[in-house]
């Protein structure tokens, strides 16, 4: 009887271990398991690049009136009305790059033309006398006529301050008076024009570099 009853305990006991030990083991495999998901975000840097109050274009024309009493020098209206040009007449009219609200750095180029979408084609061209120059035109310094103005390129850089991002550039400009022309030699045929440039102002992102070391 004491054999079976050892037995009988011996068994139990086992089964106890064994449960204990099952138990045991899963705790061990147990563990806190988290997936965690998410995504990667690039700002692309904002462009903007306007002309004489274009839109925010990357190439913008807008026409410039010489006549136009901004672009050209006061004169007694005696002897010149006001709006026009004539021989004599001189002044200068500026062409306003901004780039504020950009992110990146602007290189540019300017480009000036005569109108060719004025009705009267024969206002396209200009005296040989009407000069131009990036600076102001004297007599060591005469300007060139407008198919030889060269206006140098650019670069705006980068910065957070608006104004910082806006450019001027002023082009000067004379129509020689000729003290001795006559009845065959004169500028008569240009009387009654009318005349407009066609400014053409392009921007281009800036290549980024690296820091200098």
């Amino acid at each position: 009887m004491k054999k079976k009853s050892y037995v009988g305990r011996l068994g139990a006991l086992a089964l106890m271990l064994t449960v204990i030990t099952t138990c045991l083991l899963g705790g061990t495999m147990a563990r806190y398991v988290t997936e965690v998901t998410g995504s990667a975000t690039a700002t692309v840097a904002a462009w903007s690049f306007k002309a004489n109050h274009g839109g925010a274009e990357v190439t913008t024309t807008t026409p410039i009136d010489l006549g136009d009493t901004a672009n050209r020098t006061s004169y007694d209206e005696t002897t010149l009305k006001e709006g026009v040009i004539a021989p004599g007449a001189s002044g200068k009219f500026t062409i306003e790059i901004d780039g504020s609200g950009s992110e990146v750095g602007i290189d540019y180029d300017v480009a000036i033309k005569a109108s060719t979408t004025k009705p009267d084609a024969s206002g396209t061209n200009l005296p040989d006398d009407l000069l131009f120059s990036t600076e102001e035109i004297t007599t060591s310094k005469p300007g060139v006529a407008l198919d030889n103005l060269t206006i140098p390129t650019g670069n705006i850089a980068y910065s957070t301050t608006a104004d910082d991002m806006k450019k001027d550039i002023t082009i000067y400009w004379v129509w020689g008076f000729g003290e001795n022309d006559t009845k065959t030699g004169n500028d008569n045929a240009y009387a009654g024009k009318t005349w407009d440039l066609d400014i053409t102002v392009t921007g281009k992102q800036t290549a980024p570099t690296s820091p200098t070391p």
